[in-house]
């Protein structure tokens, strides 16, 4: 007697649910379905799921590494005097992005003293006079690196030649030599005197 009531004691309780609705709930593992394409997928391709994994921790720790560079930049400005300001202004020239004006400003926000934020505000606008300075000066050169191009090719750009490249009358490319070499001389001194500048 005892071991009958044992017995019916360990089955499951009858389900609420009709058999067919039961099995299909059982079927169910978090609101996924256990035989489901989705679910195979998901256990089929642990690589691809693992690189998922990674690309998503690789966005923080990729923007962590630029605010650490973008920090170390400006510390060194900060450091500097007047002349290496201007050096390592134009050896960064790529790295005054969006990114480190905007990184720039929360460190003066986050600034204790009115002194420092007054210092850093000098700083930005010292490095925005250098960086438009540098900007201006190299559009001045793309452009007279086009006035050079265009004296260059002009001898065999006349009219009446029918624009065959490279040219074959011998008299315009000896005349081409003299331009190229003149301009190179001008252009090579131009330069120095902009590095003697900076």
């Amino acid at each position: 007697m005892a071991t009958a009531t044992a017995s019916t004691s360990l089955r499951p309780p009858p389900s609420p649910f009709p058999p067919r609705l039961a099995g299909s709930l059982r079927q169910w593992c978090w609101g996924m379905p256990t035989h489901s394409s989705r679910r195979r997928a998901f256990h089929a391709h642990p690589r691809k799921r693992n690189t998922l994994l990674c690309a998503a921790v690789k966005g923080p720790e990729e923007s962590f590494k630029k605010t650490i560079e973008m920090d170390r930049l400006i510390d060194m400005l900060r450091d500097a005097n007047p002349r290496e300001l201007d050096l390592i202004v134009v050896e960064n020239i790529l790295a005054f992005s969006e990114d480190f004006w905007v990184r720039l400003a929360a460190r003066i926000d986050l600034c204790k003293s009115d002194d420092d934020k007054k210092d850093y505000e000098e700083l930005a606008e010292n490095v925005m006079n250098i960086v438009d300075r540098v900007v201006h000066k190299t559009d001045e050169k793309i452009e007279q690196s086009t006035d050079v191009l265009k004296a260059i090719i002009s001898p065999v750009m006349n009219e009446g030649e029918d624009g065959m490249w490279p040219p074959r009358n011998p008299e315009a490319l000896k005349l081409m030599e003299k331009v190229k070499h003149k301009s190179l001389v001008l252009y090579s001194s131009c330069f120095s005197h902009y590095n003697c500048q900076m």
